[in-house]
């Protein structure tokens, strides 16, 4: 862990509450890194709840993106990044200091959950925040990486016939034997010629 999580001055209020974060995950904590636009939280799966949880009791009330990420043949394989922010609202005893000052800059959080394997599976915030539900959606569709306890985790962009997760890195580049023609009928996928 950095010696200071926040060294930067308009983000120094929130370092109780990042180290806070960090002790939330417990066991599954990888590391904690005080980038120049946002703090970050690097994890195990089993460790986001926790982390989230106590995120949204201190004002984090919006998860503004999701997004995966394969670094084969890297392990861990697989990164499911979250965004946070924490919106001002009424000035309330539960929100920290740093969120009920003038002139308040949205502080920023993200969260990068690490899990490795073929079958990733990361727990799903759709019960905390139902915009998560595409963005996982996507993520399963894409990479493959499955959300447990998603009310409806099924492809998004591609056919359900689809094989394959089209963003892994081991993806064959020209495909699986798959070809969108007119009509949607299958083909094989035309042998490449060079001119």
């Amino acid at each position: 862990m950095p010696e200071s999580i926040s060294p930067h001055p308009e983000r120094a209020a929130l370092a109780p509450l990042v180290e806070a974060l960090a002790g939330a995950a417990g066991p599954y904590l990888l590391e904690v890194v005080a980038a120049e636009d946002m703090d970050e939280i690097a994890l195990r799966p089993e460790g986001l709840l926790g982390v989230v949880d106590l995120a949204r009791r201190n004002g984090f009330n919006l998860l503004l993106d999701i997004g995966g990420t394969d670094h084969y043949p890297l392990q861990p394989r697989f990164e499911i990044s979250y965004h946070l922010t924490a919106l001002p609202t009424a000035a309330t005893a539960s929100e920290p200091a740093a969120l009920r000052q003038p002139n308040f800059k949205a502080p920023r959080l993200r969260l990068r959950v690490f899990d490795d394997g073929e079958d990733a599976t990361v727990p799903t915030l759709t019960h905390l925040w139902p915009s998560a539900d595409w963005a996982e959606r996507e993520i399963f569709d894409q990479f493959g990486v499955r959300f447990s306890g998603h009310p409806d985790l099924r492809r998004l962009l591609n056919p359900d016939d689809f094989t394959g997760y089209p963003l892994r890195k081991d993806f064959p580049l020209r495909g699986l034997e798959r070809r969108f023609v007119p009509g949607g009928r299958a083909g094989a996928v035309p042998p490449v010629t060079e001119t």
